[in-house]
């Protein structure tokens, strides 16, 4: 168990991987430490990290469960399972969410209060997909009567980020089993806790084993399962720097299917028209969250110039208020935590320290305390063309205000940007609502919101 504090975790604690329904001591010897951001404490000395012997064990039992229960499991067994998932996850996430926040100083009233429902719902509404796999039928105008149908893809791999690893766990592990498939996960080595501790609960569901084991390890972990010769999916969430090296061996290896879901720097625009107050709290609660530690959060804020003076104010205002907010993440009554790690803090507090020489500083930019990983929410007034801050993703509390004019001078601005995940307009005008919508580049647009997937904020 490594150096972890008994009183803080869960019996179902392990560092070990979890490979064909059991816990299992690493083939590697090489290990890493976890350590707590709030207070630079050691949670593990001794996490285990897979090396190839251990990715081939995970691929062989992989490979057996689907051939064998699994594969003929119905659909209606498979939504069965999934279904009885979502009644276990009621009563044990709390617990299992419990250990994420020790490392990943996500705030527990977040995870706990926000993220449950949504993990229940997503992993319901692929059980009730199960079922709703067709295939399709081409006429015998050639003599011959062709049938389309969908089959598994086979043994699967998902490498996931720090800052959501249950929720993306669940994302990825229930539409992979809906389908037929099996999984492998590798959590972020930042937060390995609750993925290892979430592994046997889909057996505790009636999944044979071996169709969800997941791997503790470092990168080069990842980079064995996108590079594995068997593995025929793989899925990424995290930095644009690691998805084109997950890319990059993919396609060198057996061309496997990839998908990358990676930063952002989304832009969230306030017109003159809009509802001040409602603007307001959807821009400063999108940075705050989970530390500004999430790529859809509202990094640019652009401001018609009629309103700027009045927005920068009420919005500095509200991002000192949520400074106060500054605390323990274990609490229940905390809603900001630290950053992940030393290494986050590090990077967040050099680009700040660059941004100042590009930009006004409006509030914020220090590290707040001496032990620990926060840092106070921070935002830069009008940076340079082509400057980092402008341009780069931060991943944590910063922001830059840019105001704008026209509207045509707000969509060339936001559109400005190699990312294009996620965009917000703010205005009474629903005409300017949807034109201005339909000419962002961003995957999803929300209209008098912004930082809202599937149903559920971010925050």
């Amino acid at each position: 168990m490594g150096s972890i504090s008994p009183a803080l975790v869960p019996s179902f604690y392990d560092n070990r991987h979890y490979i064909n329904g059991e816990y299992v001591q690493s083939v590697c010897k090489e290990v890493y430490t976890v350590w707590n951001p709030k207070d630079d404490s050691v949670l593990s000395d001794q996490m285990a990290v897979a090396g190839e012997d251990d990715v081939e064990a995970a691929v062989v039992a992989a490979e057996a469960a689907l051939k064998g229960p699994w594969s003929s499991f119905t659909h209606q067994q498979r939504a069965t399972c999934l279904n009885k998932l979502c009644s276990i996850l009621e009563d044990r996430l709390d617990e299992i969410a419990t250990l994420d926040s020790l490392a990943s100083g996500m705030p527990i009233s977040m995870i706990s209060a926000r993220e449950k429902g949504l993990i229940i719902n997503a992993v319901r509404y692929y059980a009730g997909w199960t079922d709703k796999q067709k295939g399709d039928y081409y006429p015998d105008d050639d003599g011959f009567v062709k049938l389309v149908r969908h089959e598994p893809l086979g043994v699967c791999a998902a490498v996931n980020p720090f800052n959501a690893p249950i929720a993306t766990f669940m994302f990825k592990a229930a539409p992979a089993l809906a389908t037929g498939n099996v999984l492998i996960l590798k959590p972020s080595e930042k937060t390995p806790f609750g993925s290892l501790a979430l592994a046997p609960l889909f057996e505790e569901a009636g999944i044979p084993k071996g169709v969800v084991q997941v791997l503790s390890g470092s990168g080069k972990s990842g980079a064995l399962l996108a590079s594995h010769m068997r593995i025929r999916k793989i899925s990424f969430t995290g930095s644009v720097a690691t998805g084109r090296k997950i890319q990059v061996a993919a396609a060198q290896s057996n061309l496997k299917r990839v998908t990358l879901e990676l930063g952002g720097k989304s832009p969230a625009c306030v017109f003159e028209d809009a509802n001040l107050e409602n603007a307001l709290t959807w821009t400063v609660r999108a940075l705050v969250a989970r530390s500004g530690q999430v790529c859809v959060a509202a990094t640019r804020v652009y401001v018609q110039e009629s309103i700027a003076k009045e927005f920068i104010e009420k919005y500095t205002e509200k991002l000192k208020e949520a400074a106060d907010q500054l605390g323990d993440p274990q609490d229940i009554n905390t809603g900001l935590g630290p950053l992940v790690d030393s290494l986050a803090l590090e990077r967040v507090t050099g680009m700040i320290e660059r941004a100042k020489q590009d930009a006004e500083l409006v509030t914020g930019g220090s590290r707040k305390g001496t032990k620990g990983c926060f840092i106070e929410p921070t935002v830069f007034l009008n940076p340079k063309p082509g400057s980092e801050i402008l341009e780069k993703e931060v991943f944590g509390p910063v922001s830059i205000i840019k105001t704008f004019k026209t509207e045509d001078e707000v969509i060339e601005a936001a559109n400005n940007t190699e990312f294009g995940l996620m965009a917000g307009v703010f205005t009474r005008d629903i005409n300017r609502a949807l034109r201005v919508s339909s000419k962002l580049d961003a995957g999803v647009v929300g209209v008098n919101c912004v930082s809202y997937v599937s149903s559920a904020p971010i925050y």
